[in-house]
Order: structure tokens, then C-alpha cells, then sequence
């Protein structure tokens, strides 16, 4: 089950990698933007800002498993129970909310292309590659690499949106995996719990990893889209 989880996770690293990618590139090319092509500027800080609302839920939905951590004492067990169940009952909640908004991903590459389509006029693999190009890269292979990348991320096959529902997936697995560790028949036991705490000890390093690298590219997003106007 761990193994399956931490597979899944991988997935969402190559959505998150994609997107750092798209944000340096644009980051490196700010200034020529600004001098070559002005008009663009708008329309490129709107596409990074949805870009940024995508990788920002899956940053949300990787803290929900990282935020917990059993408190281990023989006085307090029926208490860190209670606790646990109230967490679990909290993050379905919260899972739920956030797969509500899985179809507003899907409406944000939809954007994502619009915006794609104003500034070059095509919203198609060579539009994102003459993107890139617009950007002043210099470097044929580099852009068309990146806007490969931009076309799979916004249009064939939404790999933000679907990034988002692995995480969400990995997230409710690894959730109810520590919560039929603690017992069976609808009941949770206190000599359970440190088999459940070191369960979630095996998840926690990858969900922590997701979190720290969804955060950096959000605010490498935000870093990027500073300075266009």
C-alpha cells in the first residue's frame, strides 16, 4: 500500500517539475518581454496566476497527512484516539472540498490555453512553443521542450488537474491505511497506535516532500509573474 502511494506521489512531482520549469523560463525572460513584446505581459501573468491556483491545491491537499502526528503516552492513548478519529473524520472533509474543486482545475487549463491563445494567436503545441520563443530563449530545443510541457499541462491531458486528483487519491489512501492500522470492526485499539504512528511515519517524508515542492513552485509562480503588467 505504501509503495502504491509514494508511486502515485511521483506522478504529481512530474506536474509540479513541469510547472517550475514554465516559471523559470518566464522568469529568465521578464526583461525581453518587456522591451520586445509589452503587449504579451498581461496575459502571461494571468497564465502563471492559473497555473499557481492548480499547484496551490495540491500544496493543500499534501499538508492535510503532514499536519498529524500521534502523541505517544500510556496515559493519554484513549485521548490521542479520539484525537486521530476527529483528524480523520476533518480530512475527509477537507478531501472532499478539495476534489469539489478537481473540475475548476480543468476550467483553469482551460484559461490557461485562452490566455495561451492571445498571446500568440494559437493555442496549440507550436502557439506554446512560439511562446517560449517570444520569451528570447535563443535556444530552439529548450522552447520547444517547454512548451511541450505547457501543452500537456493546459490541454492534452490536464496533467495539473490529474496531478491534483492523484494527490487526492494518495492522500485518502494513506488516510484510511493509519486508520485500519488502529483496528478492525469499526473499533480503534490503544496497543495499536504505534504500529498506526510508525505507518504514518512511512508516509509522512513523501507527502512532506510534495508539500515542500508544491510551495516552491507556487511561490516561484508568484516570483515569475511580478514585474508583468
Amino acid at each position: 500500500m505504501v509503495k502504491d502511494v509514494i508511486d502515485g506521489l511521483k506522478l504529481v512531482a512530474d506536474g509540479i517539475e513541469s510547472v517550475k520549469k514554465i516559471a523559470d523560463a518566464v522568469k529568465s525572460g521578464r526583461e525581453y518581454v518587456a522591451t520586445k513584446h509589452p503587449n504579451i505581459q498581461t496575459d502571461l501573468r494571468l497564465l502563471l496566476e492559473e497555473l499557481r491556483k492548480s499547484v496551490l491545491l495540491i500544496k493543500r491537499a499534501s499538508a492535510v497527512l503532514t499536519n498529524f502526528r500521534f502523541a505517544i503516552s500510556t496515559d493519554n492513548q484513549g485521548l490521542e484516539l479520539a484525537r486521530f478519529n476527529n483528524y480523520f473524520i476533518q480530512s475527509k472533509t477537507e478531501a472532499q472540498h478539495l476534489q469539489d474543486h478537481i473540475d475548476d482545475l480543468r476550467t483553469h487549463c482551460s484559461k490557461i490555453r485562452e490566455h495561451g491563445k492571445q498571446i500568440t494567436g494559437d493555442a496549440t503545441r507550436a502557439g506554446f512553443i512560439k511562446l517560449f520563443t517570444m520569451l528570447g530563449l535563443n535556444s530552439p530545443e529548450k522552447e520547444k521542450e517547454l512548451g511541450e510541457k505547457l501543452d500537456t499541462l493546459a490541454y492534452e491531458d490536464f496533467q495539473v488537474a490529474n496531478s491534483a486528483a492523484e494527490m487526492l487519491k494518495c492522500l485518502v489512501v494513506a488516510l484510511t491505511d493509519v486508520q485500519d492500522a488502529l483496528g478492525e470492526d469499526g473499533g480503534m485499539r490503544p496497543a495499536n497506535m504505534r504500529a498506526a504512528a510508525a505507518l504514518l511515519a512511512e508516509y509522512g517524508p513523501a507527502f512532506e516532500i510534495m508539500e515542500e515542492q508544491a510551495a516552491e513552485a507556487v511561490k516561484e509562480l508568484r516570483e515569475s509573474a511580478t514585474g508583468l503588467e
